[in-house]
């Protein structure tokens, strides 16, 4: 699936209607747990990673969940 047919179903009617409260809630965890901090991943520049992201640690995902949480 690609990113602009994901967004299609998710910004649907259908599926704003079927999602139960918890929905939002499983979705961001699963997204926050794909990008822990793996910092045996760069051994020698000694900055800990996003593991998906391989950028520093918050990486753009983390940092807009992060704002929005705020």
């Amino acid at each position: 699936m690609t990113h602009d047919e994901l967004l299609f179903i998710v910004n649907s009617k259908q599926y704003m209607n079927s999602r139960t409260p918890e929905t939002p809630y499983f979705a961001l965890r699963a997204v926050v747990e794909l990008h822990k901090v793996d910092a045996d991943k760069c051994k020698n520049c000694e900055l800990i990673h996003c593991y998906f992201c391989e950028e520093r640690y918050p990486c753009p995902t983390i940092q807009a969940i992060e704002k929005e949480l705020v």
